[in-house]
């Protein structure tokens, strides 16, 4: 008797393992996974409306957390006089919503014209595509605080690595 109970407990423990299991993939099928999202690539463009010109840049998104990520990236501006660029280190967080697609985030901006370096800090939110993806659109507005303060709009897509 003893050993029909054990073996009913064993078996019992297996299949909850094998179900859990099979859930866990299926929700990582769909993007609803737990943990951070994989680290990515991307390119980015945008306007930058205090100096009134397009920029084209990078990005690498590495994830610190399930909702964080570090966002350094590189931003350079077409056709300006003293080749300008702008260096960024921003860390971006997801809020708990529905599907997760809205962030918003700060970090420190340095930017290079002419031979004068102007360091200062950054503020923006945004929208990004869904995780599942191979490739994730983002749109951001962003607000740029150093000497003078500049206003960006940008967009780009990531791709993870």
């Amino acid at each position: 008797m003893r050993s029909v109970i054990l073996r009913m407990v064993v078996a019992l423990v297996a299949l909850a393992a094998v179900a859990s299991t099979a859930d866990a993939q299926r929700r990582a099928r769909r993007g609803l996974a737990f943990g951070p999202p994989p680290p990515s690539v991307g390119f980015r463009v945008g306007y930058d409306f205090d100096a009134d010109h397009t920029f084209l840049g990078g990005q690498f998104n590495l994830p610190v957390g399930r909702r964080w990520t570090l966002v350094p990236s590189a931003e350079f501006y077409l056709g300006a006089t003293g080749t300008p660029y702008r260096l960024n280190a921003d860390l971006k967080y997801h809020p708990p919503t529905a599907f997760g697609l809205f962030y918003f985030g700060g970090g420190f901006a340095y930017f290079h014209a002419s031979g004068v370096g102007d360091a200062g800090g950054n503020a923006f939110a945004g929208w990004e595509g869904r995780r599942a993806r191979p490739f994730k659109p983002f749109l951001e507005a962003k607000l740029v605080f150093r000497d003078n303060t500049s206003f960006n709009v940008l967009g780009g897509l990531s791709f993870p690595l």
